[in-house]
Order: structure tokens, then C-alpha cells, then sequence
């Protein structure tokens, strides 16, 4: 397949769950005539997948699905292998359920969700999918959880206080005994980041000049490289703001509405929660 300009690609929307896949074709036609399939999502349903374009004359084509997590990633990998030369992209549910409300569409439906899809990529033509490397996605499942274990302790100081007020030592010395574990494998994580900044000499040296800043520690730099890959792809900063979530949102309208700037929250939640 041949890479052609995103207004030239044939442009399929794709809805992603855990076992399967729907697939909807973009032909300038109602929802209802567009040509769909479903697919399992594996290598082999990606195959069949790919069949199913050709056979629709798909020379190149551009496929575009909502961020789903593990399901939307690995189901990228799969497709970017099968159709080279074509554009997968993998765009903010954000962003798609707000151009789904604009179509005023009444039913919610897999096939549906494939279709409108399909048009939001005819439309909107979204940037194709870089994935992340083994390394940053390492680092950033390691953060992860460590953020996970950290929010766990926090619920369980809390419910401790609780406990040790209303039914003596017993309840109080088990949950004692759950965050002395917790802590264990926070101090393990901690370790294992270090370890992986370490043994990457570009995540190491990236972490080095982003905690050159002040205010940002290593906990933060390390988010930030394992939540948004390589920094450099951000051509401005504002597009690095609104990555993350933490880009300003102004609220004015005409000479009388003057609302209070808030932070837009369109992004990712995992970065937002640790900076300053």
C-alpha cells in the first residue's frame, strides 16, 4: 500500500472492544448504507480485516479509533503491520463523543459508533498513531502503579483512623500490616524506575534536564516521559499543555459574560496528577 495525503485516504472507522472489532467505511453515504463488518480482535481477525479493505478497493487508507487502553493500542500495532504505508490514528474520546453529539445521533450502537467514526475521520483527517517505545512504556506502567499502590495507602490511612476508633486493634493492626506490604512494593517500584532510567540512557538524560526545572522532581519527570513519550514530538508547548491536560480554558462571550479562566481537563489524567 502506498502512503497518500490524508484527504486522499480511504478512511474506515473502527470501535474497539475486548474481544472484537466493528468496522465502518466512509463512502459519502448515510450511516445506514455504509459498509460494515465485525471482526475478532486478533492477528487473525486483522487479517481478515485487511481483506475485507482490499476487497473494498482500499489502495491506502486511513483508520481511526477512540483511545481504549491496552485493546486500542495492541489492535494498532496489529493493523500499522498488516497495512503498511496506511495512517492508523487513535484519538481522544473526548474529542469523539463531542463531534458524536454534533451529529444529534439517537441510538448508540457498535456499528453506529464504527460508522460515526469513519466520518470523523473523513472530516477531521487526525494525525496518525506514533506507539511507544518497549522502554517509555515500561517506565510508564511502572509509574502507574506506583501511583495506584500510593492512592491505596492513602485510602487506607484514612479508613485506619476509622477503625482504630470504632473497633479496637484487631481491624487497626491489619491494616497496619496491608500498608507496612504497600509500602514494600512502593520502595520495589522505586527501585525498578531507577533501574529503568538507568540502564535507557535517553530516559536517564531526559530525566536529568527535565528536573533541572525547578519544581519538577523525578517522580514528575518520569511521568511525563512515560505518559507522553518523547517531548521533542511537540512541535509547541501548548500542544504539550493540552496533552496532559492542563492547558487554560477561557469563559468569555460578548461584552457581559466574563467567567473565570479554568484548566481544561481534555487530556491525560495520569500526567496532571503529579505536576506542581
Amino acid at each position: 500500500m502506498h502512503m497518500l495525503s490524508p484527504s486522499n485516504l480511504l478512511w474506515i472507522g473502527v470501535d474497539v472492544s475486548k474481544a472484537t472489532f466493528d468496522a465502518a467505511l466512509w463512502g459519502h453515504q448515510d450511516f445506514q448504507k455504509m459498509a460494515t463488518a465485525a471482526f475478532p480482535r486478533t492477528e487473525e481477525g486483522v487479517q481478515a480485516f485487511r481483506t475485507w479493505v482490499l476487497a473494498h478497493g482500499g489502495d491506502a487508507v486511513g483508520v481511526v479509533m477512540e483511545a481504549t487502553g491496552c485493546y486500542s493500542q495492541e489492535l494498532g500495532r496489529w493493523l500499522q503491520q498488516d497495512l503498511p504505508g496506511s495512517r492508523v490514528a487513535i484519538v481522544n474520546p473526548s474529542l469523539v463523543k463531542a463531534f458524536g453529539r454534533s451529529l444529534a445521533l439517537r441510538n448508540k450502537t457498535d456499528r453506529l459508533d464504527a460508522c460515526m467514526l469513519a466520518r470523523y475521520g473523513q472530516e477531521r483527517t487526525p494525525e496518525a498513531w506514533v506507539p511507544m517505545t518497549p522502554e517509555r512504556a515500561e517506565l510508564r506502567d511502572l509509574i502507574r502503579t506506583r501511583t495506584k499502590l500510593i492512592r491505596l495507602q492513602v485510602t487506607i490511612r484514612l479508613r485506619l483512623d476509622d477503625a482504630l476508633g470504632r473497633t479496637g486493634n484487631s481491624a487497626g493492626k491489619a491494616q497496619q500490616k496491608v500498608l507496612k506490604v504497600l509500602q514494600g512494593q512502593v520502595d520495589a517500584l522505586d527501585k525498578a524506575i531507577e533501574r529503568q532510567l538507568r540502564q535507557v540512557a535517553e530516559l536517564g538524560h531526559a530525566v536529568e534536564l527535565l528536573t533541572s526545572i525547578p519544581g519538577v522532581g523525578k517522580v514528575t519527570a518520569a511521568t511525563m516521559l512515560g505518559e507522553a513519550g518523547d517531548l521533542r514530538a511537540f512541535r509547541r508547548g501548548r500542544q504539550l499543555t493540552a496533552f496532559v491536560g492542563v492547558s487554560p480554558r477561557r469563559y468569555d462571550s460578548g461584552s457581559s459574560v466574563r467567567g473565570r479562566t479554568r484548566m481544561c481537563r481534555i487530556g491525560g489524567v495520569h500526567a496532571r496528577v503529579v505536576l506542581p
